[in-house]
């Protein structure tokens, strides 16, 4: 039943493998003994994360599957059966019908959760229907999810877009459309955009767009005719105004002053000891040379006392 809270009567750890299994509505599951107080918590979730995403989505319910749940990068290759980029922490595969989970690429339990939710976006997608899943560019199947996860999955990095869309630097979202490459900071950047692209479309049309573009989708059109039919402008309109709001002034001062705030905390908090040490100095200095300017008169009066005493 869709949304039903995680039944737990069917795991059991396997003899000699390490391993403990279990079935939801929709998944069945495994992960790593050693691992499961970390995945047993966020498994609980999933039913209704995935029945709040189908919703979201407006699409039929979600196909079953398999979540397989890995501790490392190297099993990920292996499972993929070949070397994945190393900025992926997880992995949808509809044509294997799984999604896996790899734990040690989360730096917090936080981040895992959020890289699931990301995951079951593009498992609750794939009720598009083959073909139509399958023609939707790569930016696109992100861009969706990254909205709803909300994150940055690419180990905590953060990309500025305003910098390189005032300076007219930023790829188009067009050079995404198979992929996001080897270069961790070329695919965070591809993964912002993707986010930004869809952001901005809830922000000025509201939430319920999304769910009206998968539907003009399901049924056969282009991303860039549904937008049409739904905003009047097309993909291209769309990605440009994104351009010229990320590369405006407001933007880069926005995006600025954070940095700025914390630069300027910084030299306060590593300049005001150096400082208070070269006012030190300076003072001690100071005291010194009027010391020894001191000293130098006090001669200078001597000299002058005995001079006179001999007078008389």
């Amino acid at each position: 039943m869709l949304g039903a809270p995680l039944s737990l009567l069917s795991a059991d750890v396997q003899e000699g493998g390490g391993g403990v299994h279990g079935r939801t509505a929709h998944f069945s599951w495994s992960s790593p003994e050693d691992q499961i107080g970390r995945t047993r918590p966020l498994i609980e979730t999933v039913e209704k994360e995935l029945s709040e995403i189908t919703s979201w989505l407006g699409l039929p319910e979600a196909p079953q599957g398999k979540l397989l749940w890995i501790t490392s990068r190297e099993e990920l290759n292996e499972a993929l059966g070949f070397k994945a980029p190393s900025w992926y922490a997880a992995v949808t595969q509809p044509s294997e019908n799984r999604i896996i989970m790899v734990i040690h690429a989360a730096h917090s339990q936080e981040q895992l959760h959020k890289t699931l939710r990301h995951e079951l976006v593009h498992w609750a997608m794939q009720s598009l229907g083959e073909k139509a899943w399958a023609a939707q560019p790569a930016w696109v199947h992100e861009g969706i999810a990254e909205v709803w996860a909300e994150q940055r999955l690419l180990s905590g990095m953060q990309v500025s877009l305003s910098w390189p869309a005032f300076r007219n630097e930023l790829p188009y979202l067009g050079d995404f459309d198979t992929g996001f490459g080897e270069d961790p900071y070329v695919a965070a950047q591809g993964y912002a955009m993707a986010h930004a692209f869809f952001a901005r479309l809830e922000r000025i049309y509201g939430r319920d767009l999304v769910a009206q573009l998968m539907q003009k989708i399901r049924l056969g059109n282009s991303l860039d005719r549904a937008l049409i039919d739904l905003t009047e402008e097309g993909l291209i309109d769309h990605e440009q105004a994104l351009r010229m709001e990320l590369g405006s002034l407001s933007r880069l001062l926005s995006d600025f002053y954070p940095q700025f705030f914390l630069l300027v905390t910084l030299l306060l908090t590593l300049g005001f000891p150096l400082a208070m040490r070269r006012r030190r100095s300076k003072h001690q200095a100071l005291a010194k040379k009027w010391e020894e300017e001191d000293q130098r008169l006090d001669e200078v009066d001597g000299d002058r006392d005995d001079m006179w005493r001999n007078i008389s």
